[in-house]
């Protein structure tokens, strides 16, 4: 089938043209392979017509592919690295985007890219992808190009997502190998339960031993566990493609929640990490001049405790009328005791900047030290876990064994 087409090359030569394709979407690969961004794609011919798809910048093409954070951080350490060294804005986008493999990305670079181009100023071409650059990062730039120091601003940001991107990976690779261990664990319990004991249990069934009663019921849950082993599999697939596609669903985040605030140190966690965001976030925003106030309402949204989001609302309006932060924090805020003080000891000196980046690096400690214990202490318990496990069941196996082995002597 032929398409004709219209697609960016680099980043102002248009070009249109046909292609050869089975359908609009290998029509696509084939020209994202020639380093073409396609504007629009239109079959042929009678059949299909007047079919078109379009796929730059905040079409849904794009939008539809999500943006990771870890490609949002090298976009900003590299946009960092090429502004200090005195590059100008649009040349800087323009060597990012060549060097960006991810076509979506790239396409994103590329809007952004013509938006500034156009005469609007960087921060306001990013307010076009509010789900990709949060307000934080938008009024961190703001803030840098109002001041004129938006390598500063481009570095703190950098520094910021970095520091985030560091700590979830410390927490992924902390549960790494538990959650190796337990799905070796349950793999070889299933292989137990489905494979080794039903070769088994004919030898039991023809002893004159009376069973024990836990031999009985591993010999009951394997016969269960073999007769419905398809339906169990199939349950368990269909359960983890559901809870996929739902796991954006309010319902999830709600269940999501609960487990997180109700587990001690995973509660414990969780929030110091998010008062870590919170006065990280306002540190960067205060330290680039922004407003106190203003500042408030960028972070608050931000957060993940509702009830904690809720009373910085009303914090908000206090200080909009004139009380000092501190004050409206302490008593409008199940914020800690050590928090508000902090904050009062900056307002009071003229050293809120300071006093905020030490609050940041306390909690970031306690977060650091509580992720340290977690790993610590999981893999004993699941290992211990485990081992009662597959003990019960060559235990269930071996004490008959033993019986009619005296039987027989």
């Amino acid at each position: 089938m032929e398409f004709s087409y219209k697609a960016k090359k680099g980043l102002g030569e248009v070009e249109n043209g046909t292609i050869i394709a089975e359908n609009q979407q290998e029509a696509l690969s084939k020209l994202t392979e020639k380093g073409l961004f396609p504007v629009s794609i239109e079959a042929v011919g009678p059949r299909i017509s007047n079919q078109k798809t379009a796929l730059v910048g905040k079409k849904k093409f794009f939008l539809s592919k999500r943006i990771t954070s870890r490609q949002i951080v090298v976009f900003t350490q590299k946009l960092t690295t090429l502004v200090r060294a005195k590059v100008e804005l649009l040349h800087a986008l323009k060597i990012i985007h060549e060097q960006t493999e991810d076509p979506a990305f790239q396409g994103i670079i590329l809007e952004i890219y013509n938006f500034t181009k156009e005469g609007k100023v960087f921060s306001e071409s990013l307010t076009y992808f509010p789900k990709i650059f949060s307000n934080f990062y938008i009024n961190v730039i703001k803030a840098g190009e109002t001041s004129g120091e938006l390598d500063a601003a481009l570095e703190q940001i950098s520094d910021f997502i970095t520091k985030q991107e560091a700590l979830k990976q410390k927490v992924l690779l902390a549960l790494a190998y538990p959650g190796l261990l337990l799905f070796v664990g349950i793999v070889s319990i299933f292989i137990l339960m489905n494979f080794v004991i039903p070769q088994l249990r004919p030898i039991f069934d023809n002893s004159n031993v009376e069973l024990p009663l836990i031999t009985k019921i591993i010999l009951n849950i394997s016969s269960l566990s073999n007769s419905s082993r398809l339906i169990g599999l199939m349950g368990v697939v269909m359960s983890a493609v559901f809870l996929y596609y739902k796991r954006e669903s309010l319902l999830m985040k709600r269940i999501i929640r609960v487990f997180k605030t109700k587990v001690p140190i995973i509660s414990r966690i969780i929030k110091n990490q998010d008062l870590t965001n919170f006065s990280h976030s306002l540190f960067l925003l205060v330290k680039s001049k922004v407003p106190a106030l203003k500042a408030l309402e960028v972070v608050v949204p931000g957060l993940e405790d509702d009830v904690l989001k809720g009373e910085l609302v009303e914090v908000c309006q206090q200080v909009a009328s004139g009380q000092r932060l501190s004050t409206s924090m302490e008593a409008l805020t199940s914020l800690p005791n050590f928090f508000t003080k902090m904050l009062a000891v900056g307002e009071e000196s003229g050293r809120l900047t300071e006093v905020l980046e030490e609050i940041t690096l306390s909690y970031s400690n306690q977060v650091d030290s509580d992720v340290a214990l977690v790993s610590s202490l999981v893999e004993p318990v699941l290992i211990l876990f485990l081992g009662v496990i597959m003990g019960t069941i060559v235990l269930a196996i071996l004490i008959p064994t033993f019986q009619m082995s005296q039987i027989a002597n």
